[in-house]
């Protein structure tokens, strides 16, 4: 009975142990809304976008992260490429929501827990789509791309229906 309980302990610490590593092996994309800087501190985390030099305070809780992406590609623009993001149903309604919400404030995208874009919300974006132009290489733009596609590639459950990809 001791060798049976003793093989059981070492096969959960080696699920544990397999578990954590994995973890750390995984990428986040994450938007944050800008918020007053005179909110307790509980609720207010500062950011320098070291491509633009900004100092920004944002909410600590993210609005929109990469389980809500759809579908990622490169993008050439004026500027070189950028990551265009198609969002799932939930996404683009929470795109919508935030930017109608914050309109004249800014979305602090993080890559990685690394602030990549500070982006100036103008409009309202309706369609679900985002062009992110960030502090990103070729390669790290492009590895993004196919963690993105990757995930998106799960079957999705909203309720009581699933959906493919």
């Amino acid at each position: 009975m001791q060798t049976y309980k003793t093989a059981m302990f070492f096969s959960f610490l080696l699920l544990t142990l397999t578990g954590c590593a994995s973890r750390h092996d995984q990428f986040t994309l994450r938007f944050h809304e800008q918020v007053s800087d005179v909110l307790p501190e509980s609720r207010v985390h500062m950011v320098d976008v070291p491509s633009t030099g900004q100092r920004i305070a944002v909410d600590p809780f993210a609005q929109l992260s990469e389980k809500d992406v759809m579908e990622a590609h490169i993008e050439m623009t004026p500027g070189g490429s950028a990551v265009w993001l198609r969002f799932d149903l939930h996404g683009a309604m929470k795109l919508g929501e935030l930017t109608t919400r914050i309109r004249g404030q800014h979305v602090v995208v993080f890559v990685n827990e690394r602030p990549v874009a500070c982006v100036l919300v103008d409009k309202r974006i309706d369609n679900g789509e985002f062009l992110l132009e960030g502090d990103l290489t070729d390669a790290e733009q492009q590895q993004l791309v196919d963690d993105l596609n990757k995930l998106a590639g799960r079957r999705r459950d909203a309720g009581d229906v699933q959906h493919a990809p």
